[in-house]
């Protein structure tokens, strides 16, 4: 009796593991608003990213990787941002600096990759698939 109890065991244990992990449903979106470019002393440019978590979940955080074009249409610059932890319903504000960048040698801002915007456990989720951009600024924002 004791032997079959553990094979009973054993094989609810196997069918448990073998079974396939049901996807997670992620509803939502992220919205992003390229909201305004500053002139800085220095000469170069700040510009003002707003992002809003619309999911269900908070984001522990968020990982952009930008790239700056200049007039003629050339990549400039890569860059990578990160927001900290952002509740869900919540919206934080990114501020970072071009040095040597002026504003208006600037063309476009052209978002290359979003990371981290689900945890780790969530594989089938593809996160630039959940933006939802806009823009107050006179140069192209999007991917």
């Amino acid at each position: 009796m004791r032997i079959l109890v553990q094979r009973v065991f054993i094989a609810i244990a196997v069918a448990i593991l073998a079974a396939p992990a049901q996807a997670q449903q992620v509803t939502g979106k992220i919205s992003l608003e390229l909201n305004q470019l500053q002139p800085t002393a220095d000469g170069g440019c700040r510009l003002s990213i707003i992002a809003t978590n619309g999911l269900e979940r908070p984001m522990d955080k968020l990982g952009l990787e930008m790239v700056a074009f200049n007039k003629d249409g050339l990549v400039d610059q890569f860059l990578r941002l990160q927001f900290s932890r952002i509740s869900a319903g919540k919206t934080k504000i990114l501020q970072f600096d071009l040095a040597g960048k002026a504003c208006d040698s600037l063309s476009r801002l052209h978002i290359n990759d979003v990371m981290n915007c689900v945890p780790s456990s969530i594989t089938d989720v593809y996160c630039p698939d959940l933006l939802d951009l806009s823009n107050r600024t006179p140069i192209e924002f999007g991917d």
